[in-house]
């Protein structure tokens, strides 16, 4: 039962951000307004990560599942991009270096910051 209220906090904040995003026009996916949703939720101390941590494990655990429908559609669409294959690389491997960059001076700050305390 604990993982269907776990299920059930996460998908309200979703629904919430997908209920955000269309009523207020945002430029952002649902989906990412309900992270900083929940973002700021869990900065708050209104939802604690226990309350949603059994869950949201099995989803980072599961993650790379969720990344065949893109995968596929990507092959499906290839004659879209054919012609802009080093358009498509270019973007690729600098957006991934960029993530690579920010998630290592996140993690460098957060683990500074534990330090600190």
């Amino acid at each position: 039962m604990k993982v269907f209220r776990q299920l059930a906090i996460i998908l309200a904040i979703n629904f919430t951000g997908e209920l955000l995003s269309k009523s207020l026009s945002l430029p952002l996916p649902g989906s990412i307004v309900g992270m900083f949703i929940l973002l700021i939720l869990l900065l708050t101390g209104i939802v604690k990560e226990a309350h949603i941590a059994e869950t949201a494990d099995f989803f980072l655990e599961k993650m790379p599942f969720f990344f065949i429908p893109a995968g596929v559609s990507v092959m499906v669409a290839y004659q879209f991009i054919e012609g802009h294959l080093a358009t498509v690389l270019a973007t690729i491997l600098l957006s991934t270096l960029l993530v690579m960059i920010v998630s290592a001076l996140v993690a460098q700050l957060i683990i500074k910051k534990k330090n600190d305390d």
